[in-house]
């Protein structure tokens, strides 16, 4: 994606970092699909030197022996002179040669359509790889959003520690009473059971994650939030892994009809026989001879009952499931992404609104804060404040990085 830069921040001493664009590399280059590509350029390799097989020659051996009830006579007699007889038992051993000659480019077509077939293969291979990659989005952010939480509870803790200090020392000055220091108390031990449930579902989508990356990320590595400039398009631009897939299958059923067309064309091939037999071409000679035979074979099957017809006609209403696939295809792809503008455009206004919310709310944490140090009112009082604007933070930067989120699906979604 050359429209996306990254920006790295929060980086732990000694911690790895990881960017989105790391994560779709590793998760594309690892992909098991990556090995069934492979395999289907072997297939159709193989295939392919089968087919180049058929100009070589054909070898064929046999052998029989038979006896038969009955054999020719001539109907003269001659006198003084025996009319030899066939014999009724034979036996032949053979070896024949059959060279194609000429095919009308049923061989070459046929070659045509496993190279089409190949390429449709590989790129539906590629269209499941691609489905990785919103794969790697949700777990990515779901990461982010983690590592935000985290974030946000570690500052919440040093600000009520903060507090807890200052009425801890009221508490033992004799100017504050203890209930005050304990709220405070039960309040960081609270955020630090909220901690820890963050720490555990941040480990479960890590090990997500790096499932999908084929590497293991630990609770030290900090994820970068990614930068995105995304404009919203009008309509959908076709670079989706799918439409080439459907143009592809497209070509397949082309080359598959253009193979039909030569499949009763006529065939020449020329052919060379070598036998020992008993007996020989001379049916008269009663002794094992040696004999050979060479030729040519055309053969054209010039009516098939208008099969050719009707597989045409299959292959067109195949390449009208595939426009209809498309079409639905493009549908919810329309569909998918509206929703993710709408979603872009939501998040913009909440953020906004976000901004205006935490500008109040820290003006009122600032006003109980000296409230509290005054004695003005109480712990929980200060603390439900302090909650509050704590929320609010977190919640702009939960919907920044739910914007950033929609951003890059939308970007995934048309395939940029």
């Amino acid at each position: 994606m050359n429209a996306l830069c990254f920006l790295l921040f929060a980086l732990l001493p000694g911690g790895d970092s990881l960017t989105l664009e790391q994560c779709y590399e590793e998760a594309l280059r690892t992909h098991p699909y990556q090995e069934q590509i492979r395999t289907y350029e072997d297939i159709a390799g193989l295939k392919i030197r089968n087919l180049n097989a058929r100009y070589f020659p054909e070898l064929y051996l046999s052998a029989q022996g038979t006896y038969q009830s009955q054999v020719m006579e001539l109907p003269i007699a001659v006198p003084g002179f025996s009319v030899p007889k066939p014999l009724k038992a034979s036996y032949q051993a053979s070896l024949l040669v059959n060279q194609l000659i000429y095919d009308f480019g049923q061989t070459s077509k046929q070659k045509s359509l496993e190279n089409a077939q190949k390429d449709y293969e590989l790129q539906s291979a590629q269209v499941e790889i691609y489905k990785v990659r919103q794969a790697v989005n949700n777990a990515y952010f779901s990461v982010l959003i983690l590592q935000e939480k985290e974030k946000s509870l570690k500052l919440l803790e040093e600000e009520v520690s903060e507090k807890f200090k200052s009425v801890q020392t009221k508490v033992l000055n004799g100017t504050a009473l203890p209930s005050s220091r304990d709220i405070l108390e039960a309040e960081l031990i609270r955020i630090r059971q909220n901690l820890t449930e963050i720490r555990v579902q941040m480990k479960s989508a890590l090990q997500t994650l790096g499932e999908l990356i084929n590497r293991t990320p630990d609770a030290s590595t900090r994820l970068a939030v990614p930068v995105v400039d995304t404009r919203i398009k009008e309509s959908i631009v076709r670079k989706r892994p799918e439409y080439g897939a459907f143009e592809l299958s497209r070509n397949r059923l082309n080359r598959t009809m253009s193979l039909n067309n030569t499949k009763y064309l006529p065939r020449i091939s020329g052919f060379a026989q070598v036998s020992y037999a008993k007996p020989g071409l001379n049916y008269f000679n009663d002794a094992f001879r040696e004999y050979y035979m060479i030729g040519i074979i055309a053969s054209w099957n010039f009516w098939n009952w208008n099969t050719n017809n009707r597989e045409k006609d299959i292959l067109r209403l195949q390449e009208k499931l595939v426009d209809t696939q498309e079409k639905y295809f493009t549908q919810n792809l329309n569909i998918a992404v509206y929703g993710l503008a709408s979603e872009i455009e939501k998040l913009e206004e909440l953020i906004k609104m976000d901004q205006e919310i935490i500008a109040l709310r820290k003006k009122i944490t600032q006003q109980v804060s000296s409230q509290l140090d005054n004695g003005v009112i109480t712990s929980t009082e200060y603390l439900t404040e302090l909650n509050a604007e704590h929320q609010a933070v977190l919640a702009m930067e939960i919907h920044k990085i739910q914007m950033i989120q929609a951003k890059v699906n939308y970007r995934t979604t048309i395939g940029e």
